[in-house]
């Protein structure tokens, strides 16, 4: 969870992550499995075999990225 000494970052499991976007979980697994092409959501870290977590701050900023509804 470190990216340098002093400094960690929360990461949000995909029940969390979910909730934030307004999306369902199975949702992200589909985005998880295709984001190295496509690129949809969030950068999902894996965590050992279907476990995935998403950086607070990827989240946060895929959120401020999204179109807004006219």
């Amino acid at each position: 969870m470190s990216k340098s000494p002093g400094y960690s970052e929360r990461l949000l499991t995909a029940q969390e992550t979910a909730g934030r976007l307004g999306v369902k979980r199975k949702t992200l697994y589909n985005w998880a499995s295709t984001w190295e092409v496509e690129r949809r959501g969030p950068e999902p870290l894996r965590m050992g075999g279907r476990a995935l977590r998403y950086r607070e701050s990827d989240v946060s900023q895929y959120i401020k990225n999204m179109p807004r509804a006219a």
